[in-house]
């Protein structure tokens, strides 16, 4: 049983790092295509979060970012 947690773990981990570069390629291309301070800086911050994010943080910056 502890295998079969360790692997649908590690495929679930896979998954949301998949996420955050996605996300993370989203909001570095947005702040190198605007003139808004106030975006890039917005962007700078979601991505310093990113790191450390899990997937209800993923899952709050992707709908905000739905909305613009």
């Amino acid at each position: 049983m502890s295998l079969l947690k360790s692997l649908v773990s590690s495929l679930i981990k896979s998954k949301l790092d998949d996420r955050k570069k996605e996300l993370q390629a989203r909001l570095i291309a947005e702040i190198g295509s605007t003139e808004s301070a106030w975006v890039k800086a917005r962007n700078q911050a979601y991505i310093n979060l990113l790191d450390g994010a899990d997937k209800s943080v993923v899952n709050r910056i992707e709908k905000e970012l739905d909305k613009l």
